[in-house]
């Protein structure tokens, strides 16, 4: 019970272990993005090069997963720092929650669309 009710106060269990592995996606995938931008397509950065890039299905998979655990990192962190300093109550957490997921889900549809002519 005492172990439940401090993981409840403290944001749950699902959103710390999300915000690990999503660090560590992150890491992955940022290191993935840079080698490939920045040692194998030396060249201009233009729209020819972007779409160059973006159509080997490995690159735009790659990207698709930076920006989904871009994303989610860094709501779950703005979550936990509002609970941590000023939503107290259940209900306005479940609020808060669901303004989150909106916002995160809006951007990743966002990116996206903008992403989606640059893949071939």
């Amino acid at each position: 019970m005492q172990r439940e009710l401090i993981a409840k106060q403290r944001g749950g269990m699902w959103p710390w272990l999300g915000q690990r592995i999503t660090a560590v996606l992150v890491l992955v995938t940022i290191l993935v993005h840079m080698i490939l931008t920045h040692l194998f397509a030396i060249g201009k950065l233009n729209d020819a090069n972007v779409a160059h890039r973006l159509a080997h299905l490995a690159v735009a998979i790659n990207d698709v997963v930076l920006l989904a655990a871009v994303l989610f990192h860094a709501l779950n962190g703005v979550r936990m720092v509002v609970i941590d300093y000023w939503f107290a109550k259940v209900g306005s957490r479940r609020t808060l929650d669901i303004a989150l997921w909106a916002i995160g889900l809006g951007a990743l549809v966002y990116g996206l669309w903008a992403l989606w002519p640059w893949i071939g």
